[in-house]
């Protein structure tokens, strides 16, 4: 058990996969979903700001942190079903959902296949539309550096665009993303990349999405910029759009209290 009072557990499923998560029992639950090469420490400085009443559940999505691969092919929904046997197994009900980048992918899943199952979204540094071709073909060229110089090389290449290098806290939450980066390794990042590259278009689903829902972007967020949380604000009935100062797509590591905030909201 964690000081936050987290439990870590895990499961596996139906094609082999071990799934770790972390889970704190308490009211109003909520379902934090990291971000490519990250774990659930990602959400560590949002986890302290919050109450510590509320209920947690932080899945590591395969690949990433503790949990392993199946044998099915990468997918962004294969994600999302994943976190939904994890809360069948736990039997939680209505829970919050919030995804940073790769876990907002995998919220966007969760809306699309199991209306209903939320009672409130947040979407964080993320986009509603899939890749373009260029995108793709940067997905490639990474999957590229990790075969050819590994993760390592990959992780340095992507920091700057993950973190704002003029932040206080540049240097301790670079070595924390390396660190975290390290338990993906080759194998999960570059599965990953070909998972996101692969994912739908959500842009449809948004008038679809009848809970109270937050976007969140950071302002100086270089990967999802403002333009495509606008994007998701606008087309979800009733959302609520939040822009974080000095802010990169890391929001949940620079600015832990401000998205513990928010998230306080749903």
């Amino acid at each position: 058990m964690s000081a936050a009072g987290l439990a870590h557990a895990h499961f596996t499923t139906e094609d082999g996969a071990d799934i770790a998560y972390r889970i704190r029992k308490g009211r109003d639950p909520l379902v934090l979903l990291h971000g490519l090469g990250c774990d659930a420490s990602m959400w560590d400085g949002v986890v302290a700001a919050l109450p510590s009443d509320v209920a947690l559940v932080i899945p590591e999505l395969r690949g990433h942190g503790a949990s392993t691969l199946g044998y099915r092919a990468p997918s962004v929904d294969q994600w999302a079903d994943d976190v939904v046997r994890l809360l069948e197994l736990n039997k939680i009900e209505a829970p919050a959902i919030a995804g940073l980048s790769m876990g907002g992918y995998t919220a966007f899943g969760i809306a699309e296949w199991h209306p209903g199952l939320a009672r409130a979204f947040a979407f964080i540094s993320t986009s509603a539309a899939p890749d373009d071709q260029a995108g793709r073909l940067r997905r490639a060229a990474g999957i590229a550096t990790i075969r050819r110089e590994g993760w390592r090389r990959f992780t340095a290449a992507l920091t700057p665009n993950l973190l704002n290098p003029n932040g206080p806290q540049f240097p301790a939450h670079s070595k924390h993303l390396v660190a975290m980066f390290e338990h993906a390794g080759d194998g999960g990042l570059s599965t990953a990349l070909m998972a996101l590259a692969a994912r739908p278009d959500r842009r449809e689903l948004l008038p679809t999405i009848d809970v109270p829902s937050i976007v969140i972007v950071g302002a100086v967020d270089l990967l999802t910029p403002e333009e495509k949380a606008k994007e998701i604000a606008s087309g979800i009935p009733d959302a609520r759009l939040h822009v974080l100062p000095k802010i990169a797509h890391l929001s949940a590591m620079e600015a832990p209290a401000e998205v513990a905030d928010l998230l306080g909201m749903l």
